[in-house]
């Protein structure tokens, strides 16, 4: 059951309406329940796989806080259980490939049936929360709930399949239910979710039509310059425009029962830098990177500057097979890794020239630079195979060719995401002031008039735009 779907919209909306006629009590038990009930809609076959990561977590926190003089050696036992879930349910395929690669032999049965099994929804983000828990747990900055509380914790359906990525002490406090019910969280949480069904089928799925002619190996084509740079940037903007849907639906269904989930986007294409980039995309998953695992690493390293410098390509390239288990996303989080390593020399070499601080020329300079680079990136992460991102990044850089291949919709409809992400920050900043000036709660011409237009507008878009079985990209990670 996709968010984009017509029985998704009718689940949220009756799950909503329960949740709010139901007593204080029960309302923790409903949602694990529906949480349960939405994740087995994925297939039945997973659903024990988050309960027994609820598990490891229990016990393994059980040990932290009962002996606490080998904390460090229990939570070290629990992240490796959940990371051999994660390494045995997302990358036995691409293990076993480098396997053969490296010519050693391999039961072509075993391979078969480790290709067979399907990869469990939400599973890279649900470990993901499992693992800063625990650390979080042993540096004493979450208490051990019990096994039911944490099942809730993974399992709440509104961010289990691709987050945003939350940590325990954001969200645990909010799953007691306690808040009574007022109109701003309807308000707050329809917005959300009309405008990421429009942005997910209207601009995303339209985009994709595009973008996987284009990027299909088998194909045969070889793009000409034009048509390699608007790929990119198309893909770039459909990844944008898919996952920003399902950050905005699932923060907005957690709106429509009182929950406030992380955002996850700030206008990623208006990066000033590198840094800047990761401070705006994905922004739960780079402060997850951030606190657990580049920090951590740096620490004992007291700054200096060449394993600072390999620690950021390392950590990235670890990122992009997070993304996915394959070379094209293990090049797209190395070339981050690249780019950060860059402005941090860049930075370096700047504090001895105070001039470069304040030129608007220079930073003009990084932010081009960073939205090219950022799209360069792209193409081996979208690209099926790296022979057919290496045809395109040649064809954009080293083979010019003139000509096209797609008609007018496509370059124009490209050309109008690229001026609405211009615009974008304008546009938020104007509706804000438009709620404000509406009030609190209170009934007032822009929530009586505008806002039902606007949401029958977006549903019939969704309704006309609708492919019923197109999936978000992230819901494959």
């Amino acid at each position: 059951m996709t968010f984009n779907s017509v029985p998704y919209l009718c689940f949220v909306a009756l799950a909503a309406a329960l949740f709010w006629v139901l007593p204080a009590r029960l309302r923790r038990t409903f949602v694990l329940l529906a949480s349960l009930g939405f994740y087995a809609t994925w297939g039945l076959l997973f659903v024990w796989l988050p309960l027994l990561v609820a598990a490891i977590v229990y016990v393994v926190g059980r040990r932290i806080t009962a002996d606490p003089g080998r904390q460090k050696q229990w939570a070290r036992l629990g992240i490796s259980g959940v990371l051999l879930l994660l390494i045995v349910f997302k990358y036995r395929v691409f293990l076993f490939s480098i396997i053969a690669g490296m010519g050693l032999r391999t039961d072509s049965h075993s391979f078969s049936f480790a290709a067979s099994i399907a990869l469990p929804m939400g599973i890279s983000f649900y470990t993901f929360e499992a693992i800063g828990y625990l650390i979080d747990l042993r540096q004493g900055r979450v208490k051990l709930p019990s096994y039911l509380d944490l099942c809730l914790f993974f399992l709440f359906w509104p961010n289990i399949l691709s987050g945003p990525l939350v940590r325990a002490r954001e969200l645990m406090p909010q799953l007691n239910f306690r808040k009574s019910f007022v109109p701003r969280f309807c308000f707050e949480g329809l917005d959300r979710i009309i405008w990421g069904l429009v942005q997910k089928n209207v601009i995303a799925n339209m985009l994709g039509i595009w973008v996987d002619r284009g990027f299909d190996a088998g194909s045969g084509a070889i793009p000409s310059t034009l048509d390699g740079w608007c790929l990119a940037v198309a893909f770039g903007l459909q990844i944008y425009f898919d996952f920003a849907a399902y950050t905005n639906m699932a923060i907005g269904t957690a709106r429509l029962i009182g929950v406030t989930l992380p955002e996850n986007f700030r206008q990623p294409y208006h990066a000033a830098t590198p840094p800047d980039f990761w401070n705006r995309w994905h922004m739960t998953l780079s402060r997850w990177i951030r606190d657990y695992l580049f920090f951590p690493i740096n620490a004992k390293w007291a700054g200096a500057p060449l394993p600072l410098y390999l620690s950021l390509v390392g950590v990235m390239a670890l990122v992009g097979l997070w993304h996915g288990a394959g070379w094209g996303f293990l090049v797209w989080g190395t070339l981050h890794g690249a780019y950060l390593v860059v402005y941090r020399v860049y930075e370096s070499w700047k504090t001895a020239r105070p001039s470069l601080s304040n030129s608007r020329i220079a930073a003009g300079c990084w932010r081009a630079l960073t939205l090219v680079a950022v799209t360069v990136a792209w193409v081996p992460f979208r690209a099926p195979t790296l022979h057919n991102a290496s045809s395109i990044l040649s064809a954009m850089f080293f083979r010019f060719a003139g000509g096209s291949a797609y008609g007018s919709g496509f370059y124009g409809f490209t050309a109008a995401l690229i001026l609405f992400c211009m615009v974008e920050a304008g546009l938020l900043r104007k509706l804000g002031e438009m709620e404000d000036r509406a009030g609190v709660d209170g009934p007032s011409p822009f929530r009586i008039v505008v806002r039902p237009i606007a949401y029958a507008f977006g549903l019939l878009l969704f309704l006309l735009f609708d492919e019923h079985n197109a999936q978000f990209i992230y819901s494959q990670f």
